[in-house]
């Protein structure tokens, strides 16, 4: 890809914001800030007692959702909405975790004065240990005690042009930083919801990618991606025989165009794989989060996007 930072990456770049309110909180998994939605019906815990937001209210779950977002992330107010719309009809909690885990950095040994909420300055800090794994929670630096994770404001290079700009802002998430994020969020899951608990996956754009990996990698049961990027070929040969992927794409998407998209297919073809792929008309890609719903072809789509997306999960999860 070329050009500046794409928009779908962009949390600067305008986007719709749907209405509605949000019911859903944000916990801390192992540094990890996660939002969470919870299932609709109250469990077995008994009357007055209260869990940490460390902790689900639903152990006693047969499956839970995991959504990873777009490069928007957690607090972008769609995904919000559509994390809680999936624990209301699917009636199971909805785990919605940071991947991205802020990307500011502050020099090692600074204390915060700023108010609560707020975000900090952006400082290239060369000569810290971990920074080449900027952009990571505290708890998965090496040395920890002298590196920081604060609140996110963009850096100088979020906003440059040309297609460094992109590349900086991906490097700082491949697989090798992200699938540890990820791993701690899956080790949460299994402890509070039980080893049997069955996963199902739900990813946007950059998310879509990681839905796939984990469910090549056994860790997600049943998986659904709207407009998936950056994922490999060599990713989507790990889904085989017995494990279920729902896609849904844009008609116009120059991170997964109509070649890609129809090459995704044939891989889970030939791998076994039981799949299903919509591609909606009128739509760009991140309409399934982003899009503009006073349009009436992507207001359908997304919600087409969405009901198939529960149907498949409550046809194989």
């Amino acid at each position: 890809m070329t050009g500046a930072l794409h928009p779908c990456c962009d949390p600067t770049s305008p986007s719709p914001i749907w209405e509605g309110n949000r019911r859903g909180e944000v916990i801390n998994i192992d540094g990890i800030e996660t939002y969470i939605s919870r299932a609709a019906k109250p469990t077995s815990k008994s009357a007055g007692t209260q869990a940490s937001h460390s902790e689900a209210d639903t152990s006693n779950s047969k499956r839970i959702i995991l959504f990873l977002t777009e490069g928007h992330g957690i607090y972008l107010p769609n995904a919000q909405l559509l994390a809680d719309s999936f624990a209301s009809h699917l009636n199971c909690d909805v785990l919605m975790p940071d991947q991205f885990a802020g990307q500011s950095r502050l020099p090692k040994g600074i204390k915060p004065s700023f108010p609560p909420g707020a975000k900090v300055p952006w400082i290239e800090d060369e000569n810290d240990p971990n920074y080449e794994l900027r952009g990571l929670a505290t708890p998965l630096q090496d040395k920890f005690e002298t590196s920081d994770a604060y609140p996110f404001l963009k850096p100088p290079w979020w906003v440059q042009e040309g297609p460094k700009a992109f590349e900086e802002w991906k490097m700082r998430h491949e697989p090798a930083v992200t699938d540890p994020l990820l791993a701690l969020v899956i080790m949460y899951i299994h402890k509070t919801y039980g080893e049997n608990v069955r996963i199902g996956g739900i990813g946007y754009c950059f998310g879509g990618r990681y839905v796939m990996r984990l469910m090549g990698a056994g860790i997600i049961d049943v998986g659904v991606v709207n407009h998936p990027s950056f994922f490999t070929m060599e990713e989507v040969a790990k889904l085989g025989k017995g494990q279920q992927l729902a896609m849904y794409a844009a008609e116009t998407d120059d991170i997964m165009p109509p070649e890609k998209r129809r090459q995704t297919e044939d891989v889970m073809t030939s791998m076994g794989a039981t799949w299903m792929s919509t591609v909606f008309s009128g739509t760009e890609h991140g309409f399934s989060v982003r899009g503009d719903l006073s349009v009436k072809e992507v207001r359908l789509a997304k919600e087409r996007a969405f009901k198939g997306a529960v149907e498949w999960f409550k046809d194989w999860l």
